[in-house]
């Protein structure tokens, strides 16, 4: 596993997020489900998706 390289906020009612590494030399798209976690890593750039705390 490569180390993260940015740390991404989402919504936290989504259920997975999409990965292409961004820019011209990215990677294939993935899907990454969270299930009952908060957080997921991208397996090929190492980018975390964090689920942002929900508001009160």
């Amino acid at each position: 596993m490569k180390p993260a390289t940015s740390v991404v906020q989402i919504k936290p009612d989504d259920k997975e997020v999409a990965c292409d590494g961004g820019g011209a030399l990215g990677h294939p798209m993935v899907y990454l489900p969270f299930g009952k976690k908060t957080h997921v890593e991208c397996y090929y750039c190492g980018k975390r998706f964090e689920k942002s705390s929900p508001k009160k």
